[in-house]
Formats: structure tokens, C-alpha cells, sequence
């Protein structure tokens, strides 16, 4: 099961970020200006949040092996229809369309965790999870970009587009909602919380840990979009990095997010998932202040390197967010409450470049401010999350607290 919530993950995120890592090559073949572009990239983050909100309405009917059954077969259509466009508008179409379905696939694999693993592990399992959906996004680029040259973009969306359906058929055949589906009848890792499949769906909007998760998520997502987009030009435009070095740089950052999703998710079980949070905000502040001073000082080649080597510490606590609501909310709300939470991950996404990006534009081209702006941004985060992320319940009162907790 988790190697089939891995696979799906990395499909997922492949899927998503295809379009980024060869947009010269559909720029010039379906003739796009750098507007038109961005605004394809981007606009897949409205029908993956409106997925979100969505899907979470359904998922306390709908078993996990259902949702990633949906997702990826539809997912996988709209990248075979991807291969064949044409236009512009044929374009955006399916881009919305494949974000829809996308988020399907996410919360297709909360649930699966759910149903799979206990509580004291799901912070390790997430993070791995997590550092699969990174993992894609830097193959996208190191393979993507290659086999782009050589054969085509459209070859390489349908190389993506075989892989989704043959993993929807790999659901089919090996997927199992959890243990009492392989023979293991009656079996729970932890006694169920009473009464909770009497709670309904709007309590989960009463617990202030809806608001724990979704800053904890934005946070992160803050940090992952504003670097990944402003990072490699800042560098090339104040450090005068010749643009040959873009790739190590970018796929530097990318493993970086792989390595410190899993330790964090690892830690994450063995101490407070709370804390985590709020200790993985503050390292995404660090990152913030340390690309600024990469914006302001002259440095060696090999300093640069290391911020970028480092700049996954701004994801450590990625694996204790859906691990804690999963945690704070009984089974039935868990998966609908995570992707209420990723609603605000996939606002702060699309807001981060466009944020950094109209103040590099309205200071004259300063990239320092622009990371500045990103730092202020998430030590606000910060302030929030220690005033509201306080360890004062155990999980025996999220039943009947959670209206008022």
C-alpha cells in the first residue's frame, strides 16, 4: 500500500509540473508570450483547490482505493488528451481539468494512510509521501527536459500520460482500503474514538486545528514557490550565475525538499507534531532571510550551492501537518479536514511568485525586497501558529471538544 501511495504521488506531482519544466518547447510550438505561460502553469492550482473542497465533501463516502481510482484515470485522460493540443484555449481546458482530478489523487492517499497506518507512524509515511511529490517534481525536469530534446514534448506528456493509467490499473488490481479487505477482520491499531461518525463535517471548521494545519501548510508552500520561481534569476541576476548552472541549481533544491520531508516526517512520530510545525515555519523564515543575504552580498559559486542544498529545511514539518490533523480529528473527518487545510497550501502557492514578482516590478528590480516581503510573510505565519498551536488536549477530548476547541 505504500509503495502504491508513493507511485501515485509521483504521477501526481509529474503530472502537474510537466507543463513547467518544457514550457519553451510548448511556448514555441503553440506560439505563448511569457503571460500566457505563467498564466497555464498557474491556473491548474484553481481546480486542484476547488478539488480540494470537493473531494473533501465526498471523501466520508467514498473509500481510498475509489478516489484514486477516479483521480488517476481522469488525470490520466487529460494528459492523453494533453499530448494532442493545438491551442491555447485547448490548453487551459485541460490543465483545469487535470487539477480537478489531481486532488482527487492527494486525498485518495491521505485516506489510504489512514486506513493503513497508526497514528505513531503516519508522520514518517506522510513525509515520505511528500518527498515522492518533490522527488517528481525534479524528475521532471532532470528527465523531462532530455527526453523533450530528443523526442518532443509531446512524446514525454504521453510517457506521463501511459504512466497514470497503468498506476489507475495497478489500484485496481493491488488496491485495499485497509487490513479487514486482506482477511484481517476487526483489526485497529487504536481503539476508535466514540461517537465519531455522529460528528459532522462543520465541526471540523470549530477546531482551531483547521487553522494549525492550513498555516502549517501555507507556510511551506509559501517557501517552495517563492524560491523555486525567484531563486535561479535572483542568482543569475545578482550573483551573474551563468545560466548553464540553472539546472544544478534547481535540481538541488529539489532533492534538498526529499531529504528533510523524510527525516522531518521521521522526527515528526517522536516528538511533539505541534512543535514540529511551528519549529518548520521558523526554518522556512531562515531560508527566507538567507536567500536574502544571497541577494545583497557577493558570495562564492559554492555558498550558493549551499543555500540551495539547504533550502529544504523550509518543508521539516511538512509530514507532522497531516499527520496532526489526522490526529486531532476522529477517521471520518481526518481526510476531509486535510484537504480543507491543503486549500490554503494551494492559495499560498499561487499567491508567492505573483507576491514576490509585483515587488521586484514595483521596486525597480530588487530582488532583496522581494525576499524580504517573503521573510515579513512568514514570520507573521509564525506569530499565528505559536499563538494558536498550543499542546493543551489530548486526543481522548477531540470527540466532544471539537466544536469548541
Amino acid at each position: 500500500m505504500l509503495a502504491l501511495a508513493l507511485i501515485c504521488e509521483i504521477f501526481l506531482a509529474a503530472d502537474w509540473y510537466a507543463f513547467a519544466a518544457v514550457i519553451p518547447f510548448i511556448s514555441e510550438t503553440l506560439q505563448l508570450d511569457p503571460a500566457q505561460a505563467g498564466l497555464a502553469q498557474g491556473i491548474f492550482a484553481l481546480t486542484y483547490g476547488l478539488g480540494m473542497i470537493v473531494w473533501s465533501q465526498v471523501s466520508r463516502g467514498m473509500s481510498a482505493r475509489n478516489m484514486l481510482l477516479i483521480g488517476l484515470a481522469g488525470t490520466g485522460l487529460g494528459m492523453v488528451l494533453q499530448v494532442y493540443v493545438q491551442s491555447y484555449g485547448q490548453l487551459i481546458a485541460l490543465r483545469l481539468f487535470i487539477g480537478f482530478f489531481d486532488a482527487a489523487i492527494f486525498l485518495g492517499n491521505m485516506k489510504l494512510v489512514i486506513g493503513w497506518f497508526p497514528q505513531a507512524r503516519r508522520g514518517s509515511i506522510v513525509g515520505m509521501i511528500l518527498a515522492a511529490y518533490s522527488l517528481a517534481i525534479t524528475l521532471d525536469f532532470a528527465l523531462g527536459i532530455p527526453l523533450t530534446i530528443a523526442y518532443g514534448w509531446r512524446t514525454f506528456f504521453a510517457l506521463l500520460a501511459g504512466g497514470t493509467l497503468l498506476v489507475a490499473l495497478a489500484i485496481v488490481l493491488f488496491g485495499r482500503n485497509g487490513p479487514a479487505e486482506i482477511g484481517v477482520r476487526g483489526f485497529a491499531w487504536e481503539e476508535p474514538l466514540p461517537r465519531g461518525a455522529a460528528i459532522p463535517l462543520s465541526a471540523i471548521f470549530r477546531s482551531r486545528w483547521i487553522l494549525v494545519g492550513g498555516l502549517g501548510i501555507a507556510a511551506c508552500t509559501l517557501a517552495i514557490a517563492g524560491t523555486a520561481t525567484w531563486v535561479v534569476p535572483a542568482y543569475i541576476a545578482v550573483q551573474n550565475m551563468p545560466v548553464e548552472d540553472a539546472a544544478l541549481v534547481g535540481t538541488l533544491m529539489g532533492l534538498s525538499q526529499v531529504v528533510f520531508l523524510v527525516i522531518g516526517g521521521y522526527v515528526a512520530d517522536r516528538i511533539g507534531k505541534a512543535f514540529m510545525i511551528k519549529f518548520g515555519t521558523v526554518l522556512a523564515l531562515l531560508t527566507a532571510i538567507a536567500f536574502t543575504v544571497a541577494t545583497i552580498y557577493p558570495m562564492d559559486f559554492g555558498w550558493l550551492l549551499l543555500f540551495a542544498g539547504l533550502s529544504g529545511i523550509a518543508v521539516f514539518g511538512g509530514g507532522a501537518i497531516f499527520s496532526l490533523l489526522s490526529e486531532k480529528y476522529p477517521d471520518e473527518l481526518a481526510t476531509a479536514a486535510v484537504g480543507y487545510a491543503e486549500v490554503f497550501g494551494v492559495v499560498s502557492s499561487f499567491l508567492s511568485p505573483w507576491m514576490m514578482g509585483l515587488v521586484i516590478r514595483a521596486s525597480g528590480g530588487s530582488f532583496t525586497e522581494a525576499f524580504v516581503a517573503f521573510a515579513v510573510v512568514e514570520a507573521i505565519f509564525l506569530i499565528v501558529l505559536v499563538i494558536l498551536a498550543r499542546e493543551n488536549v489530548g486526543r481522548a477530548g477531540v470527540v466532544a471538544p471539537v466544536a469548541t476547541n
